[in-house]
């Protein structure tokens, strides 16, 4: 009880007749890691190219550049479930149906670990690089395995794309995979203060975001989705699409923990244009709130969101019965140009409102 009798005193202040809400705090936030509100608590699921060859594929073993993400010199909490209870068609995305497809071959990568030649494409490789660098345009890996954080700079036309990949970036203080121009496809994505993060133009579907790591004895607050920011069309862009998102890192002595599986803060930019449709959001015994919808007051780019849109989403009840310590989202106002909140359903089928 120690980090939560510590969070409310630092971030909860009284409301009413002696409820309690969310004080949303505009602190400073590193690139690809930082998420700017949470509760800090959480709990495990509840419920269930040697050279770059322009358009060629990249072999070889381990770059000298490159070293293996280690974690096993800090306590990290990670995850080990395989994921939620399958759907009754097709089944949710989880470990036994995302990342490399079952009887693939990988062989060791030898590339660099900073790719800069457009149309590069990694296939069937273990990619152990620290950091897993994009610096080109329609970069593709697939059916891999990579050992480390895969991220592009903000601001440019870097582009790139994971196809049945699995991330495992381990214990470290920034995104697994970020943040511009990126498609995630059936891949599974774990490690890091954050699992995803987007700063603008990002895809992800049929993937399974999970396993964020924090230090014992940390203040860290993870999460498993984040956009806190827009590119230079002043949009986000961001589509999620039959995804398993959970934020499932356990909290610290020191109130680190989880602040939501999707976080949408506008930190660095309005978040906008942001399509959350048919994921399964997973719930913590005590996680803030599962859904952080995009406004905060509190925030210096609250008055730029819009078309923020939450459909046939399927929310874990858990067993509090709320997804979250209070409930399964906040910050989302109905009210806004474009936002929409529409049939997103506990898992029981019935309904789940909206929250502002």
């Amino acid at each position: 009880m120690t980090g939560l009798v510590r969070w409310v005193r630092g971030h909860l202040i009284p409301v009413g007749l002696g409820a309690l809400a969310v004080l949303v705090l505009g602190s400073a936030a590193v690139a690809y890691s930082q998420v700017g509100d949470s509760k800090g608590r959480s709990a495990g699921l509840d419920g269930n190219a040697a050279a770059e060859a322009s358009g060629q594929a990249i072999d070889g073993g381990p770059s000298a550049s490159g070293s293996a993400s280690a974690s096993a010199s800090a306590s990290a909490s990670a995850s080990a479930s395989a994921g939620p209870k399958s759907q009754a068609q097709g089944g949710w995305p989880n470990a036994s149906n995302t990342g490399v497809p079952a009887g693939t071959k990988l062989s060791a990568y030898s590339g660099p670990c900073t790719i800069r030649t457009d149309n590069t494409v990694v296939d069937a490789k273990t990619i152990n690089c620290d950091t897993f660098e994009i610096q080109a345009r329609n970069v593709t890996i697939r059916k891999s395995k990579i050992n480390g954080i895969v991220v592009t700079s903000e601001r440019t036309n870097y582009s790139f794309t994971l196809d049945q990949v699995e991330v495992d970036s381990g214990l470290v203080e920034r995104a697994a995979v970020g943040s511009t121009n990126m498609t995630i496809l059936r891949s599974n994505i774990s490690g890091g203060r954050t699992t995803v993060a987007c700063s603008f133009n990002c895809t992800v579907r049929d993937s399974y975001l999970h396993g964020q790591r924090l230090p014992d004895g940390s203040d860290w607050h993870v999460g498993a989705f984040l956009a806190n920011d827009a590119g230079p069309n002043g949009r986000t862009e961001v589509t999620l699409v039959h995804n398993t998102i959970i934020c499932d890192a356990k909290e610290t002595s020191n109130g680190g923990g989880c602040s939501g599986d999707i976080n949408l803060f506008p930190d660095f930019g309005p978040v906008s244009y942001v399509t959350v449709d048919g994921n399964l959001l997973g719930a913590n015994t005590d996680i803030s709130y599962c859904v952080y919808g995009g406004t905060s007051t509190s925030k210096p780019y609250n008055s730029g969101v819009q078309h923020i849109v939450f459909t046939n989403n399927v929310i874990q009840r858990g067993s509090n019965k709320k997804c979250g310590f209070y409930g399964p989202v906040t910050s989302f106002n109905p009210s806004l140009p474009g936002n929409r909140w529409e049939n997103n359903r506990w898992d029981d089928g019935s309904a789940v409102q909206s929250a502002n």
